[in-house]
C-alpha cells in the first residue's frame, strides 16, 4: 500500500467510498451525498489509485467489498464518526439532547467538510437548534459565544480554548477546462505567470510566487482580486483565471470535470486548520 501523508487525506473520496461501501451500490451512494454516480465513481476510482489498493469487486454484476475494502470501510467510519463525536461534544442519548449547538467557521470550510457532519448530527439530534456564525480565515478573535469553531489559523489568545490542529493547508492551481483549451501543459510552476490569475485574502499565490517565481506577486496576463476564496473558486469555474484552492475544496469539481488541477504538487502555507472549543470551568 502506498504511503498516505495525513495532511493530503482525500476527505471527499472517503465520504464517497465509505456510502458506496455501506450500500454495495453506486447509485444509492450518490444519492445519498448528493451528487452523481459518474463523481461517486470516480472519487473511489481516485482513492483506489492513491492507495494502490483494489477496494470493490465486481462479480455477477454486483459489487462486493475487497478484504480492504472491508479494512478501509471500519477505519473510516470509526473516524467519520469521532469526528461527529468531537463537533457535538455531548451525550450520547439523543431524546435528552435539546438546546442550542452554536458552530462557527470560515465559509470554505462550512461549506466543504462541516455540512455533511452538520447533515449527520440533525439526523440524529432533531431537537437540537443549530446556529452557524461566519469567521474570516486567520481571524485574531472568535465570537463571544460558540461552541465549536473549526479555524484557518489560530486566533491570537487561546489561554481560555482547547486547541487542537486538524491539517496543513496546500493550495493547489485549479481552472475551468475552457481556460486551458489550446493552451500547452504546464512544465514549470513558474508558467503561471503567464495566465489570468484570481487572488483573494489567503495571498496564495504570494507563497507561490515567493518559491517559483523570485517574488513575484501579480500575474503577466490579468489579475481579479477577490475578498475571499470561495468568491476565487467561482469565478475559476467561470473560466476567469486560475485560483488557489485545498484539494477538499474542489474535490468534487475535479470529479466531474467542472475544475482542472494544473500541478499535482501544491504548495504548503504554513497555515494550519483547527478544531477549536471553550475550555471547560
Amino acid at each position: 500500500m502506498k504511503k498516505v501523508d495525513r495532511r493530503q487525506l482525500p476527505l471527499n473520496a472517503l465520504r464517497a467510498f465509505e456510502a458506496a461501501a455501506n450500500y454495495c451500490h453506486l447509485g444509492k451512494a450518490s444519492e445519498q451525498l448528493g451528487v452523481t454516480q459518474g463523481a461517486v465513481s470516480q472519487q473511489i476510482r481516485s482513492l483506489e489509485a492513491q492507495l494502490g489498493q483494489e477496494l470493490f469487486v465486481r462479480k455477477h454484476k454486483r459489487l462486493y467489498l475487497s478484504p480492504a475494502g472491508q479494512r478501509l470501510l471500519a477505519a473510516v467510519s470509526e473516524g467519520l464518526e469521532r469526528i461527529t463525536q468531537g463537533i457535538i461534544q455531548l451525550d450520547t442519548d439523543s431524546q435528552a439532547m435539546t438546546g442550542e449547538l452554536i458552530l462557527c467557521s470560515t465559509p470554505s470550510i462550512t461549506n466543504n467538510l462541516l455540512m455533511p457532519v452538520i447533515g449527520r448530527f440533525n439526523r440524529a439530534y432533531p431537537e437540537v437548534m443549530i446556529r452557524l456564525s461566519q469567521i474570516v480565515p486567520n481571524t485574531p478573535l472568535l465570537p463571544e459565544e460558540f461552541d465549536v469553531c473549526v479555524c484557518f489559523g489560530l486566533p491570537d489568545d487561546t489561554a481560555h480554548l482547547e486547541t487542537k490542529r486538524l491539517h496543513t493547508t496546500r493550495l493547489y492551481p485549479v481552472a475551468s477546462p475552457a481556460l486551458m483549451l489550446n493552451r500547452p501543459l504546464l512544465e514549470h510552476e513558474n508558467e503561471l505567470l503567464n495566465y489570468p490569475l484570481l487572488h483573494d485574502r489567503a495571498r496564495g499565490w504570494t507563497h507561490w510566487f515567493n518559491q517559483f517565481a523570485s517574488g513575484e506577486v501579480k500575474g503577466c496576463a490579468a489579475n481579479i482580486f477577490y475578498s475571499d476564496n470561495y468568491q476565487s473558486l467561482m469565478a475559476a469555474r467561470m473560466g476567469q483565471g486560475v485560483a488557489l484552492a485545498e484539494y477538499y475544496e474542489v474535490a468534487s469539481d475535479v470529479a466531474s470535470g467542472q475544475l482542472v488541477l494544473l500541478n499535482s504538487k501544491g504548495i504548503e502555507m504554513g497555515i494550519d486548520s483547527y478544531l477549536v472549543l471553550p475550555k471547560k470551568e
